[in-house]
């Protein structure tokens, strides 16, 4: 069973943050979450020296927790145990990374802006130096989520985050697709038949199929599909298969390389952070990389 200790929701005062709002309200409708960090940092390089002789000697902290508070208090009704953190610091990444060792934030909720708005490079940062799982919520994505895929390569990274979706999908009663994008080495064509390759390397993942299955029986049972990348990046298989099985979650398993904070993005999230994708995003840290 999936159940979230204390959960954090970076807010950064734009007509998103109310959306992200109402959207942890709807994870603690759905999953047992102990406590939400509602937070903000007045990124204080950015205060100048004109705004600060305007306003004088304003609380500007004080005032954008009330505003936060009057956010919180329509658009999450005390579905979970609560609190709101606003802070003042010159980092924004450093500040929220040291909040989720202080409180053992378990996932981290982030909004994100059309490419035609915003850069998302802070969510990219954000991405890279949490200590913890992050799930990105899209302007344009919607509550209602009822169809989830995950991406495997077997790696450990990846049946980590399959087993989470498997016991994700089993509580909250959704469905679940497994997706395998292979590439075929392509420098030995035309001295090997293509039509023999393709079939030798569906071999190949249907017995590392088979053996994961052997070794978790929970997700025997779980449909899956072999793509093959054919000159397009993994990412954009990816996105494919979610346009065509109308998925309304991806959720992507993460390796860890290095020692925290500097935790390894790996490139195929990173892509896929970068397109335009109309869904939440899962990006999921095992507990044994967080702690490396």
């Amino acid at each position: 069973m999936i159940a979230i200790d204390s959960m954090m929701v970076c807010l950064d005062l734009s007509d998103i943050d109310e959306t992200l709002v109402a959207f942890s309200r709807s994870i603690c409708e759905r999953l047992p979450v102990k406590k939400v960090y509602f937070v903000h940092n007045i990124k204080s390089s950015e205060l100048s020296d004109d705004f600060r002789e305007f306003f004088g000697d304003v609380d500007l902290g004080n005032e954008i927790e009330g505003n936060i508070s009057d956010i919180v208090n329509e658009h999450f009704q005390n579905a979970a145990d609560h609190e709101i953190l606003v802070s003042e610091e010159p980092n924004t990444e450093v500040i929220l990374a040291e909040l989720v060792k202080r409180y053992t934030i378990k996932l981290t909720l982030i909004g994100k802006r059309m490419s035609d708005k915003s850069t998302g490079a802070l969510g990219t940062k954000l991405l890279r130096i949490l200590p913890c799982s992050v799930l990105v919520f899209p302007e344009t994505a919607n509550f209602n989520i009822a169809k989830v895929l995950t991406p495997i390569d077997f790696s450990d990274a990846s049946v980590h985050a399959l087993r989470l979706s498997k016991s994700l999908t089993d509580q909250l009663g959704l469905s679940l697709d497994i997706l395998h994008v292979y590439k075929l080495p392509t420098q030995y064509f035309p001295l090997i038949s293509e039509e023999k390759a393709i079939r030798k390397a569906e071999e190949v993942v249907k017995e590392k199929f088979s053996d994961l299955q052997k070794r978790h029986q929970e997700i025997a049972g779980v449909p899956y599909t072999l793509v093959r990348a054919a000159g397009k990046s993994i990412a954009e298989r990816i996105t494919m298969q979610l346009e065509k099985g109308n998925h309304d979650l991806l959720v992507l398993g993460l390796k860890g390389h290095n020692p925290v904070p500097s935790l390894s993005l790996g490139s195929v999230p990173t892509e896929l952070y970068n397109m335009d994708l109309n869904i939440p995003i899962w990006m999921v840290y095992s507990e044994d990389v967080i702690k490396q």
